[in-house]
């Protein structure tokens, strides 16, 4: 099973959606790259889809699909019975990617291009490719009040569409089946938070596994599956966007923003900045100020 994995902020946008009722012998339109992605949802009847590199679906009822939106996609064959479907178009301006399901244990938000200003809050979600709702009734009806608001020409009424894609989304991230054990997640938060609280000073596997209560190997697992890196390269990546807040926010030197973010030397510290950020932290400060 595949998934769509999107950088956050900035949300996926709301484009626009509708419903279509299919008779027997009519089939869905051949389109490439429309640029948008395409959600379908099948309420009663079969659709029969298929897109480049031989990806094919037979949509019942209650089954979802995402198309791309820079792929070919084309109608298999032709409807067989009377087939009613809700799409839904919507598009990201943020990164996005595909990915097999085994390829998203890992959230780190630092896994994305990091933008020159502090973004602590970016994060992942990811949305299936294809699925079966189990939760239909409340779906068809936000698809429902979607269409219902297209039909509003009022300011307030784009707004509600937003916001009611919004929740569909939440709702389809919800259909996923875990792929990583909430008790490995829970470990990697505390190591997480524990790191960030405590990112000025030494902090070594040994002292971690004392504060967390783990085994240091096992706590170095959770942080690889959770946050695809180990503790160790986790609090250096976040020491330094801290250290960007004060190249961006103070004139302290760039030896005394090595110290308060926690690195030993300044030589390790513009190494390790110039590793990240593909530029040295004078040249950074230069730059965005």
């Amino acid at each position: 099973m595949k998934h769509f994995e999107f950088s956050v902020p900035p949300l996926p946008h709301y484009i626009l959606s509708g419903e279509d009722t299919y008779i027997p012998n009519q089939a869905h339109p051949n389109r490439r790259n429309i640029d948008v992605f395409d959600l379908i949802v099948v309420t009663k009847g079969e659709l029969f889809i298929g897109e480049e590199e031989g990806l094919e679906w037979e949509l019942g009822p209650d089954h979802m699909l995402i198309l791309r939106p820079d792929k070919y996609h084309y109608a298999l064959k032709p409807c067989v019975t009377e087939t009613h479907f809700y799409w839904v178009h919507f598009q990201t301006k943020g990164t996005w990617q595909e990915l097999d399901d085994h390829e998203g244990d890992t959230l780190s938000p630092f896994n994305f291009p990091i933008p020159p200003f502090h973004q602590s809050d970016l994060f992942r979600i990811s949305l299936p490719r294809t699925s079966t709702l189990t939760n239909k009734v409340d779906f068809f009806e936000k698809l429902q009040k979607l269409i219902l608001l297209s039909k509003q020409p009022s300011l307030t009424a784009r707004w509600q569409e937003q916001t009611l894609f919004q929740e569909l989304l939440v709702q389809l991230h919800g259909e996923q089946k875990p792929r990583v054990h909430s008790s490995v997640i829970q470990v990697a938060e505390k190591a997480a938070h524990y790191l960030q609280q405590n990112f000025q000073k030494s902090i070594t596997n040994e002292k971690l596994s004392e504060e967390l209560n783990f085994h240091p190997v096992y706590i170095t697992r959770c942080m690889k599956q959770v946050y695809g890196c180990t503790p160790q390269e986790y609090v250096k990546k976040y020491r330094i966007e801290q250290a960007k807040i004060y190249l961006l926010n103070s004139d302290i030197s760039i030896g005394e923003i090595s110290e308060r973010v926690g690195f030993s030397t300044i030589q390790f510290f513009t190494r390790s900045f110039s590793q990240q950020m593909h530029i040295t932290p004078l040249k950074f400060r230069q730059q965005y100020r």
